[in-house]
This record gives structure tokens, sequence and C-alpha cells, in this order.
């Protein structure tokens, strides 16, 4: 295994992601944390850890370990303390931020991550995906009421919304217009209201991450809003280890 040294300057910024598969005690208090890179790595001094249910972190850094390169399988050493709070399906990046400074850029490192993972048929992840659409996820879209944006599968119509910049390139249609940023619940009320929309698709130009929401999924989603949005404020202390977050489903679920 080659150890990289720390970067002291980043040339040109760009979004990755770091999907945590395994985690194991090391020496010196240390943890070690194996992962699969996605998109452009940096190799940073501190990333933002992200998981389920609105839990974020800053975690500094102490080494990076290529383990194979080809498969884009690498390391994190941390600090030991977060072995409480870090679980396999978490993952590390550099943009914790749904929204950039401006409103027409948008990031969304954990749902990318999770629509990854529901289209390898890793189902577990759907609940949530769902809350994650329904209380914190933001998108990309082209509003032009003279030319309104249509992606067909079949007979069916949906209305494409994109998770990033560089989605929302792939689409022809959208070159050389002004995308706009609005939450999923925006989307949903819009696509709701319109008699010759049949749902939304999220990404249609990539495979892995692209999903087809019809009405019924979307109302479903809503539904979660509305009946959980007391609760998610109420549980937002419980959510900082794993131990509490465990007890939290468990009580919600009986």
């Amino acid at each position: 295994m080659k150890l990289f040294k720390k970067e002291s300057k980043i040339e040109k910024e760009e979004y990755f992601s770091f999907c945590v598969e395994g985690i194991y005690e090391h020496k010196n208090d240390e943890l070690f944390v194996l992962g699969i890179v996605d998109g452009i790595i940096q190799k940073l001094d501190s990333l933002f850890l992200i998981g389920p249910y609105g839990y974020e972190e800053k975690v500094e850094i102490q080494e990076w370990i290529e383990v194979d390169s080809k498969q884009n399988y690498y390391a994190l050493l941390i600090d030991q303390c977060f072995q409480e709070e870090i679980d396999q399906g978490y993952i590390f990046t550099n943009k914790n931020n749904h929204l950039a400074s401006s409103r027409e850029e948008v990031y969304n490192p954990y749902l990318q991550f999770l629509l990854d993972q529901v289209n390898r048929q890793h189902y577990d992840y759907l609940d949530i995906l769902f809350e994650q659409l329904a209380t914190r996820a933001y998108f990309l879209a082209v509003f032009d009421y003279q030319d309104f944006p249509i992606y067909q599968i079949n007979d069916k119509k949906y209305y494409p919304i994109y998770t990033s910049q560089l989605e929302m390139n792939k689409d022809q249609k959208c070159k050389n217009k002004k995308g706009s940023v609005y939450s999923f619940d925006d989307y949903s009320r819009m696509c709701l209201n319109q008699d010759k929309l049949d749902g939304i698709i999220i990404n249609p130009y990539h495979k892995e991450r692209s999903i087809v929401l019809n009405k019924d999924v979307i109302q479903h989603i809503r539904t979660i809003k509305e009946k959980n949005i007391k609760t998610y404020a109420k549980a937002k202390s419980y959510l900082k280890d794993r131990k509490r977050r465990q007890k939290y489903e468990i009580d919600y679920e009986s």
C-alpha cells in the first residue's frame, strides 16, 4: 500500500465522495476506514462525514492510503473517537452543503450515494432516500412554460430534475438555458398540479443516479414530510451518535 503525502494546495476544486464500506481499529487510537471514491479525489486534511437522517460532522483526516486505485479503493485514518458515530453507508465528501453560494448551483452528495445504492437493488436504503427527498433535497431544473421540458418513457411523460449542474448539462434540451434551484417539495407540488405529467424523473441521463417517481410515490413522499416534520425536529438532538439514532428508529417504527 502506498501512502500519500498531504497536499497543501488544491488547484481546482472538484466534487467527490468517499463511501464507507468498512471500519477497523488501527494503532495509536486511529480508525482505518475503507471505502470507494466516486469522482476526482482530493487528499484533503478534513472532510464532511454525512449519514442518514441529517447526520453531519466535520472530520480531520490524519492520512490517506491507496488500496487499489484501479477499483477506486482507498482508506482513511481518522481519530478513534468517531467509532460510535460512523457506520457503513455513510460518506465523506468535500461538499457538505446542498446549496452553493450561487442559487444556480446545488450539491447532493448523500442523495447521489442513495440513488446509487437503490439502483444497485440495495432497497434497505429506500426509506432513507424518501426521507432525504422529503426533508432536505434541492434540485436544478429548467422552468420554461413556452417549451416545457418533458422526458418521455413509452407513453408516460415525466418532468426531469437534476442533482447537480453536471447532470443537467447531459440533457441537450437544457443547453444554453438557465437552471433554477428548488426543493423537491416545490417540484412535487408543480408535478401533482400538472395533468399532462405522470411524475418526476431524477437524473434521466445517468444510469446509476436516476430514478422515476410516479405521482403515487410523490404523494407518499409528501405524506412522509407532513406526517413527520415535527418528529424530525424533536429527534434532531438524538442524531449525534449511532446508539441514540438506532433507539429513535426502533421507537418510531413501533
